[in-house]
This record gives structure tokens, C-alpha cells and sequence, in this order.
């Protein structure tokens, strides 16, 4: 196999298509410099494909590209194709693994149309890729970067390296690179298996660290297993025996619901049979009342009759003399407010004036000031005009701008003076228009009052006449004395009620030694009973029960007062009540919340002395209750300790409250109380004693309340109702219907009028007004242009009087300016001036307007106060003459009524019978509504706790619970729970506890076996390696010695060759290692001393050294080809020559 021709096509220098034959043999490529020799060996390299672009000296691509010189058209791709003859050897194979006696390799690069970069790669025409390129030629040792090409420079280098960068050399040729790659492969496992054995050495001492503090753990949760186990089973029982309690209370409040509406049913009975009694009485006390009405005289012309004519006249006079009072207190206040209106009017107009007179006075000095400035001015300006031409034209100018400012100003203020006479116009029409609103609306008012007088007229209108309102008058001025009667009578009976109820209260406070807080605990129990209050559960006495008999006392004794404290489900109820009791005057309590109570757990002492002997236990596990009251038992009992005697309680005393069976007492600070056995009157179970008692007088207290409310409440409606018909007949005595009738037209037409007329007032008001505003409008816009031309004027002004200024004589410029400035103020001044003189005119009239109105009213009114003084002292002195008739008539009646004394007194029973029984009946009634309240209470609780119970029962079964069986005895609920806090206590006890430590310790010690096994895998796997690197390493040497061997001999026979006679050989610096060291060539030349180094060696014979070394390279490592690129540029003549023999001779092998 040789390479047979190189055609190139658009390759750097080479311009279109060119062939370059190669012949078998040894073929030179000659010429001068620039001429494409060079271009010959990057074409090859191009081919087999280098490393980099550099290689064959081109920074990319795109150089490789004929560029067209100076002369010509650059091309757009480039093309090389490398011909080998492939024939068959002696073997029977081709050393290409082609069956093709000559192979074409072709590479290309072309340019697309956007100046990318595009390679292809042709084999014998079809397309191919630089892979296969490169597995090619490496079946045929043909490298890119073999030493099978040599080009300029490589020589230089090879004889000037180190020597480890020659035995890396000798390390490619001998390959033992791809043993590097596996032994540092080794190397990194091994690495790896050690820092795994490390870590897992670290983890088992970890491991075994951990199973040692988990062997603790195991044992303390598998004595929490068998707690958690005996807590799983006390929270069932306790789930049932709730459900039982919840199911019996269901059961007791439908059969107390029956009960409560049984009882309702009868007192309703009660109060029908009541109420046909009452009718019986109220026949014979109307029989009496008209016995004693006909010895009396009757209605008409008896002593009744004048009586009630008296009274009506007196009645109706004083109710006039009273409106006459209440105008004379409104008149009053109007005035003081109408003296204070006038008198700031009147400060207000004062105040106007001394402005007015300021405003002429600066109005006056502005005028003269001026004045003063123009005469100044114009003297300046005549002196301008004779100071020169372009100075008179100047002055001119100013004189005119001055002029058109003036006028501006004019302008401005006479614009200024409009908008400010619509301004006050538009301030005096708005108080007209509030005034006319005022007006309309009090008409208004007027005229419906006069619309519902009308009303009233048409209704009081059918058959009033004085006889039937005179005998309305008799029948409610009757029924007005007996209901004083009664009230008197009910009055006493209550008063002696209450004063029995607090002899009881005492009594009971004293007994309970409750701190005056049992009353007020029964009257809650006692609203509670009757529906009055709601969410009240209940007082810790009747709520609790000891368990054993001989601990009552104790108990009692370590509860003290709280017995009566009161259990509410919330802090609401405990505020509801507590404002029932102050509402009702009915004592104090305490209440217990259960949303507020803090729950405290014992403290430790407490706990320690409990299990000591003597103790009994905690005051609150030696009660039954309902549990959902745990947290209020345990709030009145502080964590006290019940024990069997004093001298346990001595021995224990201290930090803690201790109890004795017989009631003696030890404070936690220290306090001993005790001495002779008291008894206890509040009791548990039950009731307050007394309670009873104070409730019954409680109960009648409020029933003679409710007496007294009912009667004072009829007796306030029939006083209403004489005062009515007093009223209708007072209306009766001073004018007939007919005239009121036609009064009330005139006036009704008069106040419709009036109402017309206000009503046009206001329209037209607020049409002046709306035309004002757009009046004002068009002003306000005159103003805006006239302060617009004003500006533009002075600014005009300004502009000249500069122009002058700048023109004039400095002496001249000061004068003109400072009488500029001096005019300026003047005329700010006059403008200020001139502007509030003109807005003062309007506003002097309204102040006077204002004050004149306010003038005429106080004059109306104090009229109106004389002529109602008059009339005032007539109706006075009627009233007085008529109260003494009635007085007159009074005494006959009463000694009347002395000489018929036994039908009064048994009218006067008759009626406190009727009281009474009429008090009983509300009082059933009262009952009647309250039991069906509760009752209606009880369904509600009813309904709830079917909810309760459903939600009970499905808890249950979410924990996996079932009710429990019939005629299994269960515990009670408080045992239940007091058995699983018991056990639940003695879990928290033990605080944290890791559950998972039995699994835990059991994957730990599996853990610890995978690693032991885990351990011993890695230990031979490392040994594996270790064995695998020190093979390989062997392997490398041996194979690197060999070669070595083989290029040592042909670099002597080469280098003898080329140096006629020398002699040259390779070592390793350190044949033991040879990789940690390096190949050293050692030459020596014909002629020369064996001692020469080769660094002494002058730069041919090295030259000549190192191409020896390529050539005993070439011949251990043959290639189907070989280029030399100038090699023997460091050559003299005779070694070139020399170089180009070895050449020919080789080419023929």
C-alpha cells in the first residue's frame, strides 16, 4: 500500500484542480519559497484530519479556501482527495479493509449561501465521515499525528525536549497510554472503595452508638406498649359508659317534658275555672258601686254630677294655664336667641363702618399719592424729551404704555366692582332664599297640621253631646277609686312580703356561711327552674355527691364557700346572670364559666404526698360528678388533699392544702384552722337550706310586684282617659262642631294660601338666583380678560420704561425709576381701596336688613307675652274659686259615704278578693308560660342531645368502639375518665416516648450486619484493584521495556548510519521505574569523545540525532507513507545528503 496521488482543487494556494502524482518510491516535491510545497503536506494533513486548523497554519476553515490573490475571483469551497493503492500481500489481505485496489478518500468545506461553514466527506465517491476516516488509516498506521509525517520544526523539537517528554513519546509508540487509562480507572475505584470502607467504618461505630441508647428506648416503649394497651381499653369504657349516660339522660328528659306539660295543662285549667270567678266578683262589686251611686243622687243632678262638672273645669283650665307656661319658656329662649342674633348684627355693622371709613381714608391717599407720582413722572419726561430725539421717542412710548395701563386698570376695577355687587347681590338672594324655604316649610307643616285637625274634626263629628261624655267621665273616675283601693291594698301586702324575704335571705346567709353569696346562687336556680336564665348547670353542692359517706365533711370542709358557687357552660351566661341579679336587686354569686377556667395539673409536692400513707387521696377523685364540670370541681378544691387525721396533715403540712375526715384544716402557707365539729348546712346533692323558704317569698314577692305593676298601670291608663274626655268635653263647652268646622275652613284656606305663596317666593328666589349666577358668569370672564390686559400693559410699560431707562442719563434713569415705583404703589392702593368700597354698598344694606328683622320680632313677641299674661290671671283665679267648690262637694260626699260604711267595706273586700285571686291567676299564667317554656327548653335540649348522641356514637365508631351489650355492667362516666386520666397521667409521666425504637432497634441491628458483610465485600474488592494496578503497572513496564528494546537497536543501527560510524544509544533515567523518570538519548559522533553530552552536540548533530530516532521510530512503527517537510534545514551539505540516501534506501524497502 503507498499513496499513489494528492489532487487538489481551490486548496489555499492552489487555484482550480491540480493532481500531484506520487510514484512507489521516494518522491521529492521542490521548488522556490511561496511556490505550495508546504501546501502539499497541509493538503495530506487536511485529509487525515488534524487535531486543530492551526496544525496546517489557518485559523479556521474559511483560510483553507483558495482567496483569489490580487488577481483573481475568491472561490467558495475547497477540495482534497488522497489516492492510495491498496493491493493484496503476501497474507491475502489489503492493508486497507477495503476490497479495492486503490482507495480515494476525499474532504471538502464549501461556503453556503450565508458564509457557514459545510465539511463532507467522500469514500470512493459516497459520502463517509471522519470516523471512518480515522478507523481507516489507523488499520494502516497512517496518523495524523504520527510520526509518519514530519514537518518543519518537529526535528528542533524532538532533540530539544526533556527527557520525559521523549519517554512520553516513547510511550505512544509503545502504546502503554491506554494503560494509563486503566490504571487510573483502578486507581479512582480503589480510591473509592477506601472512602467507602472509611464512611462505613464511621457509620458502624455510629450504628453501634445508636443501638446503645435505643436499647433504652426499646425497653421504655415496650413498657408504654402495655400502658397505651390499658389506656385503648379505659377509653373505651369510657366512650361507653358516656354513650349510656347520654342515652339515660335522653330517657329522663322526655319523661320530665311530660311531667312539665302535664303540669301546664292544669294550670291553664286553673285560670279558665279563675277567670269565670272573677267575672262572679266584678258583677257584685258593680251591684255595690250602684247602690252607693243611687244614695249618692245619681249622674245628672246628684252630688256626683256637680263634682264631675268641677273637676273637668278645673282640669280644663289648668291644662291651658300649663300651655301658656310652656309658650311663655319657648318664647323666652327665642329670645335670648334673637338678643344674641341682634347684638352681633349690630357688632357686625359697627365693624363694617370703621372699614368703610378706613377704606375712604386710603382711597383719598392713594388719589394724592398718585398724583404726586404722575407730576413726577412727567417732569422726568419732559427732560428726556429735551435730552434727545431717540429720548423723546422713548419717553412717548412710555407715555403711552402708562396710558393703556391706566386704562387696563380703569378696566380692571370696574370689572372687579360688577363682580363684587353680583357677589353681594348673590349672598343677600341666598338668605332670601333660606328665609323663603324656612317660610315654605313652616307653611307646610301648617297646612298639614290644619289637614290633620280636618281629620280629627270629621271623626270626633258623630253624636258627641256633654251627657254620654259625662257618663264616660263617672265610669272612669269609679274605676279610678277602686283601683287605688286595690293599689293600697297590694302596696301592704308586699311591703310585708319583702320584708319577710330579707328576714329569710339573712337567716339562710347566716346558716350557709356562703359570704352573702347563697341568695343570690338560689335566686339564679330558682330563674333557671323557671326559664328565666338559661346555661346554668347547676351549684357545686348539687352537683357533686361523695362516694363514701365518711368523707362528707371533709369535703364539704375542703370546698368551704364554693358549695354555692354556680357552673355555667360560658362567660356569656355568667354575664347574663350577673346583670339578672343587679336588674332584680336579688344578691351576689359566684359563677364558674367552664370556657374560662384554667385547668391546672398538681403540683409535684402534691403529688409526692398523695401516694404517703395516711393520705386518702385528692379531694376531687373522692367525688362523683358529671365530667364535663371536672374543671370547675378541681377550681373550688385547689389540688386539696384529704387525709385521716390531724397528725398526717402535721406531718405532710406545708405547700400543700390538707383536709382531715373531721373538717380540720392546713393551708398550704402554713395556717392551721380547726376546733368543735360545725354543722354543715349546705349539703351535697341538694340545696342551699333556706333555699326553700326564700325562694317561696321570692316567688311571692314578684307575684305581689306583678300585682302592684298591673294595677298601677290600669290606674295610669284610667287617668289617661279622664284627661281625654275632659278634653272632648272641654272642647264641647267652648264651641259647638258647626263653628269649629267653619273656623277650621278659614283657617285651612288661609294656610293653604299661605303654603302658595311661599312656594312662589321660593321659585321665584331661585330664579333670581340662577340668573345671578350666569350673570355673575359672564362677569367673572370680563374679569379674567380685564386682569389678562392689565398684564399685558405693564408688561408693555415694563418694556418701555426698560427701553428708557437703558437710553437715559444714569442721574435721569434713578428719578424715572423711583417715581415708576412710587406710582405703582399708589395705584396697587387706589385699586384696593376703590375694590372694597364698591363690594360694601350690598353688604351695608343686608347687615341693616338683618337688623331690622330681628328688631320686629322681639317686639312681636313680648306683645304676645302681654296680652297671654292677661288671660293668665283670669283662668288662675277661676281655677281657684272652682277647686274650693270642689272642695265643698268633696265633704258632703265623704260624710256621705261614713253613714253607708258597710256597703263600702264589703265592697272594699269584695275588690282585694278580686285582687287577690286576679294576682293568682297572672301568677298561674306566669307558671303556665314558664313550664312550657321549659318545656319548649327541653325539646331544644333534646334536640341537641340526640345530636350529641349521634355525635357520640359516631366517634365511637370511628375509634372502632361499639356500644356496649345489654346487662354489661360499665363504670360510672366520672370512674371511666378518672381511670384513663389516671392512665394517661402515668403515660405523660413519661414524657416523650420514641414508639418506633422497637423497629428502630431491630433495623439498627440489621444495619449493622449489612455492614459488617458490606465491609467485607469492599476489603476484597480493594485488594481486587490493588492486584489489577500492580498487573497493569507490570504490563505497562514490560511493554514500554520491550519496545525500548526494539527502538534502541534501530536507532543505533540508524544513527551509525547517518553519522558514518557513530554511535548512538537510548537509556531510561531509572529502569526500575521508568515512569517516574524519563529517556535519555545519548550520540556520539564519528570523531568525537565518548564523554559528550548530548546537549554539547552542535545543533546539526542533534538535528541529526533526532532524525535517527524518527527513522528507528518509522521502522518499529511502519506506515504505508511518509512526508519529510524540510527536515534538513539545520543540515549542513554532506549530512542533507546523507539524509536524502537514507531516504532513497528506505523508500525501496
Amino acid at each position: 500500500m503507498y499513496l499513489k496521488a494528492l489532487e487538489v482543487s481551490n486548496f489555499k494556494s492552489f487555484k482550480g484542480e491540480l493532481t500531484i502524482p506520487m510514484d512507489r518510491g521516494f518522491t521529492a516535491i521542490t521548488g522556490p519559497n511561496g511556490s505550495g510545497k508546504s501546501n502539499c503536506g497541509d493538503a495530506v494533513q487536511f485529509v487525515l484530519g488534524p487535531r486543530s486548523n492551526k496544525v496546517i497554519r489557518a485559523q479556521n476553515a474559511k483560510d483553507l479556501i483558495f482567496n483569489g490573490g490580487k488577481n483573481n475571483k475568491p472561490a467558495r469551497g475547497c477540495e482534497v482527495t488522497l489516492v492510495f493503492a491498496n493491493p493484496l500481500l503476501a497474507s491475502g489481505r489489503r492493508r486497507l479493509p477495503i476490497d479495492q485496489e486503490e482507495v480515494r478518500m476525499t474532504r471538502s468545506v464549501r461556503l453556503t449561501k450565508s458564509n457557514n461553514i459545510v465539511t463532507d466527506y467522500l469514500l470512493d465517491g459516497e459520502d463517509s465521515s471522519q470516523k471512518t476516516f480515522h478507523r481507516l488509516l489507523s488499520a494502516a498506521n497512517a496518523r495524523p499525528d504520527g510520526y509518519n509525517i514530519v514537518l518543519q520544526g518537529d526535528v528542533t523539537r524532538l532533540a530539544k525536549m526533556t527527557a520525559k517528554e521523549r519517554r512520553k513519546v516513547l510511550d505512544g509508540v509503545a502504546g502503554v497510554t491506554s494503560y494509563d487509562d486503566e490504571i487510573r480507572k483502578a486507581e479512582k475505584q480503589r480510591s473509592m472503595v477506601e472512602g467507602y470502607i472509611e464512611r462505613i467504618g464511621l457509620l458502624e461505630d455510629e450504628q453501634k452508638s445508636r443501638l446503645k441508647d435505643l436499647t433504652k428506648e426499646k425497653n421504655l416503649a415496650l413498657k408504654v406498649t402495655g400502658l397505651v394497651e390499658e389506656l385503648k381499653v379505659a377509653r373505651r369504657l369510657s366512650a361507653q359508659a358516656k354513650y349510656a349516660s347520654q342515652q339515660a339522660e335522653r330517657q329522663y328528659q322526655i319523661s320530665e317534658r311530660v311531667r312539665i306539660d302535664g303540669e301546664a295543662e292544669t294550670l291553664v285549667e286553673e285560670v279558665k275555672q279563675g277567670d269565670k270567678i272573677l267575672l262572679t266578683l266584678d258583677d257584685k262589686i258593680g251591684t255595690l258601686q250602684k247602690q252607693i251611686e243611687d244614695l249618692l243622687g245619681g249622674d245628672n243632678n246628684g252630688l256626683m254630677s256637680a263634682i264631675n262638672q268641677l273637676q273637668i273645669r278645673i282640669a280644663t283650665n289648668q291644662d291651658r294655664l300649663d300651655e301658656a307656661d310652656e309658650k311663655d319658656v319657648e318664647d323666652a329662649e327665642e329670645l335670648e336667641l334673637l338678643d344674641g342674633a341682634l347684638t352681633s348684627s349690630e357688632e357686625d355693622l359697627n365693624e363694617f363702618e370703621e372699614g368703610l371709613k378706613t377704606a375712604n381714608e386710603d382711597l383719598a391717599a392713594a388719589l394724592e399719592a398718585l398724583k404726586e407720582a404722575k407730576s413726577q413722572e412727567e417732569e422726568v419726561r419732559k427732560a428726556l424729551e429735551s435730552s434727545g430725539t431717540a429720548s423723546a421717542e422713548l419717553t412717548r412710548a412710555l407715555a403711552l404704555a402708562t396710558d393703556a395701563a391706566d386704562r387696563a386698570q380703569e378696566g380692571l376695577v370696574a370689572a372687579q366692582a360688577e363682580v363684587n355687587r353680583i357677589a353681594t347681590q348673590a349672598e343677600m338672594l341666598e338668605e332670601q332664599l333660606s328665609e323663603a324655604q324656612e317660610a315654605a316649610e313652616s307653611a307646610r307643616l301648617a297646612l298639614g297640621e290644619s289637614e290633620h285637625e280636618g281629620q280629627e274634626l270629621n271623626a270626633n263629628a258623630p253624636e258627641q253631646d256633654r251627657t254620654k261624655l259625662a257618663e264616660q267621665l263617672h265610669a272612669a273616675q269609679r274605676s279610678e277609686s277602686r283601683l287605688l283601693e286595690e293599689s293600697q291594698a297590694v302596696e301592704t301586702k308586699l311591703r310585708e312580703t319583702e320584708r319577710k324575704l330579707s328576714a329569710a335571705k339573712a337567716e339562710m346567709e347566716n346558716r350557709a356561711g356562703a359570704k352573702g353569696m347563697a341568695g343570690g346562687a338560689a335566686a339564679v336556680l330558682a330563674a333557671r327552674d323557671r326559664g328565666e336564665l338559661r346555661g346554668i348547670i347547676g351549684t357545686v353542692a348539687e352537683l357533686c355527691q361523695p362516694r363514701d359517706s365518711s368523707h362528707t365533711d371533709a369535703l364539704a370542709t375542703a370546698i368551704g364557700g364554693g358549695m354555692t358557687s354556680v357552673v355555667v357552660d360560658n362567660d356569656e351566661v355568667a354575664a347574663k346572670a350577673i346583670q339578672w341579679l343587679s336588674q332584680n336587686k336579688a344578691g351576689r354569686a359566684t359563677f364558674l364559666p367552664l370556657n374560662k377556667l384554667n385547668n391546672t395539673r398538681p403540683a409535684g409536692r402534691a403529688t409526692m404526698i398523695s401516694k404517703k400513707p395516711g393520705v386518702i387521696g385528692f379531694a376531687n377523685e373522692l367525688l362523683d360528678y358529671d365530667p364535663r364540670i371536672d374543671i370547675a370541681i378541681r377550681f373550688v378544691l385547689r389540688n386539696t388533699l384529704i387525709v385521716d387525721s390531724l397528725a398526717t396533715a402535721r406531718a405532710n403540712m406545708g405547700g400543700v392544702r390538707l383536709v382531715t375526715l373531721r373538717g380540720d384544716v392546713t393551708e398550704a402557707g402554713g395556717a392551721m384552722v380547726g376546733g368543735a365539729k360545725r354543722k354543715m348546712t349546705t349539703s351535697f346533692g341538694g340545696n342551699i337550706q333556706g333555699a326553700n323558704e326564700v325562694q317561696t317569698l321570692a316567688s311571692d314577692v314578684e307575684r305581689y310586684r306583678m300585682m302592684a305593676e298591673t294595677v298601677n298601670g290600669a290606674l295610669v291608663e284610667a287617668r289617661h282617659q279622664q284627661a281625654a274626655i275632659r278634653a272632648s268635653i272641654n272642647d264641647l263647652s267652648n264651641n259647638d262642631h258647626s263653628e269649629k268646622v267653619s273656623e277650621w275652613k278659614a283657617t285651612h284656606k288661609q294656610a293653604k294660601s299661605n303654603h302658595t305663596a311661599a312656594v312662589g317666593a321660593v321659585g321665584a328666589a331661585e330664579k333670581r338666583l340662577a340668573d345671578l349666577e350666569t350673570e355673575g358668569a359672564n362677569h367673572l370672564r370680563s374679569l379674567d380678560a380685564a386682569q389678562a390686559a392689565l398684564a399685558d400693559a405693564n408688561q408693555a410699560r415694563k418694556e418701555a420704561q426698560t427701553a428708557l431707562e437703558d437710553a437715559s442719563p444714569v442721574h435721569l434713569k434713578e428719578r424715572l425709576h423711583a417715581t415708576e415705583v412710587k406710582r405703582v404703589e399708589a395705584e396697587g392702593l387706589k385699586g384696593r381701596a376703590e375694590a372694597s368700597l364698591a363690594s360694601d354698598g350690598g353688604h351695608r344694606t343686608l347687615l341693616e336688613s338683618r337688623i331690622q328683622e330681628y328688631k320686629t320680632r322681639i317686639q312681636a313677641i313680648k306683645q304676645a307675652a302681654i296680652t297671654r299674661s292677661e288671660k293668665l290671671d283670669e283662668m288662675q283665679a277661676e281655677v281657684a274659686s272652682d277647686k274650693i267648690a270642689l272642695a265643698e262637694k268633696e265633704a258632703e260626699r265623704r260624710e256621705f259615704l261614713e253613714e253607708n260604711q258597710g256597703l263600702e267595706d264589703e265592697r272594699v273586700q269584695l275588690i282585694e278578693e278580686r285582687s287577690a285571686l286576679k294576682a293568682e291567676l297572672q301568677q298561674k299564667v306566669q307558671e303556665s308560660q314558664s313550664r312550657k317554656a321549659m318545656s319548649i327548653e327541653i325539646g331544644r335540649a333534646l334536640a341537641q342531645k340526640e345530636i350529641t348522641i349521634a355525635q357520640t356514637l359516631q366517634d365511637m365508631t370511628e375509634q372502632g368502639y361499639s356500644p356496649a351489650e345489654e346487662g354489661v355492667t360499665l363504670p360510672s362516666v366520672g370512674d371511666a375518665e378518672r381511670k384513663e386520666r389516671t392512665l394517661q397521667r402515668r403515660l405523660d409521666d413519661h414524657g416523650p416516648v420514641n414508639m418506633l425504637a422497637i423497629e428502630q432497634f431491630e433495623a439498627c441491628e440489621a444495619r449493622l450486619d449489612a455492614m459488617k458483610d458490606d465491609f467485607k465485600t469492599l476489603q476484597h474488592r480493594r485488594k481486587h484493584l490493588l492486584d489489577v494496578t500492580e498487573k497493569l503497572e507490570s504490563q505497562r513496564k514490560e511493554r514500554l521495556l520491550n519496545v525500548l528494546e526494539k527502538v534502541n537497536e534501530n536507532f543505533k543501527v540508524a544513527y551509525k548510519s547517518l553519522s558514518d560510524g557513530g554511535r548512538g544509544e537510548l537509556f531510561l533515567e531509572n529502569e526500575d521505574e521508568p515512569f517516574k523518570g524519563g529517556l535519555e538519548l545519548w550520540a556520539q559522533p564519528r570523531g568525537k569523545s565518548a564523554k559528550v553530552t548530548r546537549h554539547q552536540l552542535s545543533g546539526g548533530e542533534q538535528s541529526m540525532a533526532a532524525l535517527a530516532l524518527i527513522f528507528a521510530i518509522q521502522d518499529y512503527d511502519p506506515s504505508p507513507f511518509y512526508y519529510f517537510d524540510e527536515v534538513d534545514q539545520n543540515l549542513d551539505g554532506y549530512n542533507a545528503e546523507r539524509i536524502a540516501m537514507m531516504c532513497r534506501e528506505r523508500s525501496k524497502r
